[in-house]
């Protein structure tokens, strides 16, 4: 009896599939396919540092205050009538400029009478000297009694001693006339006006302007107590060094936060604390030819 094998859709699925698939498991690449190990990576590039102790700077910063190293007060030294201001309110001043002019006529018939009373004591002690040189000769011949000599010896000292008077008087004069004429002692910059032209000038209002110097400037910052305290206990423990000879370097921070072109030295330290704020001033010089700094004008120390 003939056989007939029965196959199914399921079963001729299956075997297409692995009539396809086995043939391809024997091409001669697809049996050596493996996965490569990967690459070690290289050995990590290491530096080597010597450590070494070494001092570092260290600076430290405070709230500051410039201030003129050299503030005049210019004043009127006689009293009188002011004529004229003779300079520019605010503009830097010379030494030697004139700022103000007073009114010099009553100074000059003061120095006129004080020459003319000069001048007649003047002739009074050669009247003096040469009736001393008649008598002197004439009391040794006993022409003459001692009290004459004496006489004429006292008047000779007495007219010499007027004399220096009246010089000086004169010198007093010529000294006030020269005070009419105000100048500035220094350069630096000047302030305002205090009196105007025309006022009569007395002791009472006899301020006419400042003038401050500009370079050097003093720069004026203050230390705590305890600020100090933890300075000298570092010191002692020596994590801080002291420069020679407090050779403190001051640097200037501008409040634009700009670091200002010259430095300073720390130039003066108050020998004792504010009682009422426990702070010791301490006081920096640094050079200005450029007059950014100006008095008054809060910076930062470094």
């Amino acid at each position: 009896m003939e056989q007939r094998l029965h196959v199914t859709p399921s079963r001729l699925f299956r075997f297409l599939v692995t009539a396809t698939i086995l043939p391809a498991a024997c091409f001669p690449g697809a049996c050596k396919s493996e996965k490569k190990a990967p690459a070690a990576p290289p050995p990590p590039v290491v530096s080597v540092m010597e450590v070494v102790p070494s001092d570092v700077p260290v600076s430290f910063e405070y709230v500051a205050q410039t201030q003129s190293s050299h503030l005049v007060n210019i004043q009127a030294r006689v009293s009188g009538f002011l004529d004229k201001r003779m300079y520019t309110e605010g503009a830097v001043v010379k030494e030697g400029q004139v700022l103000f002019q007073m009114d010099a006529k009553p100074f000059r018939v003061q120095l006129a009478q004080a020459e003319a009373a000069l001048a007649k004591q003047e002739a009074a002690l050669e009247t003096a000297r040469l009736n001393l040189a008649r008598t002197k000769p004439l009391a040794e011949q006993n022409a003459l009694s001692q009290k004459d000599l004496d006489d004429a010896r006292g008047q000779y000292q007495s007219a010499a001693a007027a004399t220096e008077q009246a010089k000086a008087q004169v010198e007093s004069a010529r000294l006030n006339l020269s005070y009419t004429t105000i100048t500035s002692p220094v350069t630096g910059v000047s302030s305002s006006a205090r009196q105007t032209d025309g006022t009569y000038i007395s002791p009472q209002n006899s301020l006419l302007t400042t003038v401050a110097v500009l370079s050097p400037m003093w720069v004026n910052f203050s230390l705590s107590e305890n600020e100090m305290q933890k300075y000298r206990d570092q010191l002692e423990r020596g994590l801080l060094l002291a420069p020679k000879d407090a050779g403190y370097e001051i640097e200037i921070i501008l409040v634009d936060g700009s670091l200002y072109p010259y430095t300073g030295r720390m130039t003066f330290a108050e020998p004792s604390y504010n009682a009422q704020t426990g702070t010791f001033l301490v006081r920096a010089s640094v050079d200005n030819p450029d007059g950014i700094l100006r008095p008054n004008q809060y910076v930062r120390a470094r």
